[in-house]
């Protein structure tokens, strides 16, 4: 157990060491639909003054055209490895199909430190100290899955209830001041992969390899049971190794509605877009009126939602993630309107990739 349960305000506020070699890791592998999402991410790390670089990570069968979109806005490419287990496969969804691949990002040894991000997350607040955190190389930093599974999915283990997730026991700024320890055993166990701080390590890699690809009968049963590829890989490998963070820096959306125990919108540092993707409907625009006082093209107060916590919450998915998307497009909007200011040639494409206006709710 030890190591599991640091405090991170003993660590937030330590000056990170300048000469430290850091970066974000966002992949991108077989399809451009998670586009409009890694440029917003993009857009938002530079927003919030952040001073690493995103590094995104694809693998041979990216089009180009994608590829050239990322490097006209900036961003570095590394190609990477695809990785694919050899044996039978259990998703609860075919996008995760090529999810594997994000343990390459323990190759990337150019680097001291990397934050694995997803392109599906966007940033709310500087979240810079999460390079800064101790750990030995055997260790990973992330936090916990939620698996309240209130909205019932039947895909989700029997276990999979309110009263085992590792958040509930969490209230108010508890919840950030001292996040409740991970466990090596037991729901408390779960850890969400869409952020995981990490220390490259071609040795860890190798050993990731030669698991995922092995043609042994224990090996592929043991890969059977994971229904979250990278997730429940890094969830074996770094069982009682892991250290639970703070859930601000991967809140995931349904977090608003499932978790008022602690949720505060203007705590967010990072914006976790599980499942249904902003990017493909728009939420409600504001009255011309609202729009003229506030500056908002969007509806992104708290809405009617606000008092729906903890529960089922009753609504249409797009009307309960509405506020939240909101943010989404507001970014989205500001970055379109840089992009044309410099004459972002590939900006037709992007745009081709997100909602149009027939499809606001």
């Amino acid at each position: 157990m030890t190591g599991l349960s640091l405090n991170p305000l003993n660590y937030i506020d330590k000056p990170i060491n300048k000469n430290k070699k850091c970066a974000w890791v966002v992949f991108l592998l077989s399809t451009s639909s998670y586009l409009p999402g890694i440029l917003v991410l993009s857009w938002t790390l530079k927003k919030f003054n952040s001073k690493y670089p995103l590094i995104v990570a694809v693998n041979p069968k990216l089009s180009k055209s994608v590829i050239n979109v990322l490097k006209e806005y900036g961003l570095q490419i590394k190609l990477i490895k695809p990785l694919i287990p050899k044996g039978e496969i259990n998703l609860i969804a075919e996008r995760f199909v090529d999810t594997w691949c994000k343990a390459e990002v323990f190759g990337f040894i150019e680097y001291d430190r990397v934050c694995l991000i997803d392109g599906d997350m966007m940033i709310r607040q500087n979240m810079d100290e999460l390079f800064n955190i101790p750990l030995r190389e055997d260790q990973i930093a992330a936090t916990f899955a939620c698996i309240c599974n209130l909205d019932k999915s039947s895909w989700a283990p029997s276990d999979w209830i309110r009263d085992n997730c590792g958040y509930t026991p969490s209230q108010g700024s508890e919840a950030i001041n001292h996040p409740g320890p991970a466990q090596p055993n037991g729901t408390h166990s779960f850890l969400n992969s869409g952020l995981v701080v990490l220390t490259p390590s071609l040795e860890l890699l190798k050993k990731i390899r030669n698991l995922i690809e092995s043609d042994s009968e224990e090996d592929k049963n043991r890969i059977k049971e994971w229904a979250f590829p990278d997730q429940d890989l890094f969830a074996d490998l770094f069982r009682g190794k892991w250290i639970s963070i703070p859930w601000i820096y991967n809140t995931i959306k349904t977090m608003r509605y499932w978790h008022g125990n602690f949720y505060n919108d203007e705590q967010v540092k990072n914006l976790h877009y599980i499942c249904k993707k902003p990017w493909t409907y728009r939420p409600t625009l504001n009255s011309p009126e609202i729009r003229k006082s506030t500056g908002k093209k969007y509806a992104v107060d708290s809405g009617d939602y606000a008092e729906v916590k903890d529960g089922d919450v009753g609504l249409d998915e797009k009307k309960a993630d509405a506020v939240t998307h909101g943010w989404w497009w507001e970014e989205y909007e500001e970055m379109l309107d840089d992009m044309r200011s410099k004459e972002f040639k590939w900006i037709d494409m992007v745009e081709d990739l997100t909602a149009k206006g027939d499809s606001r709710i």
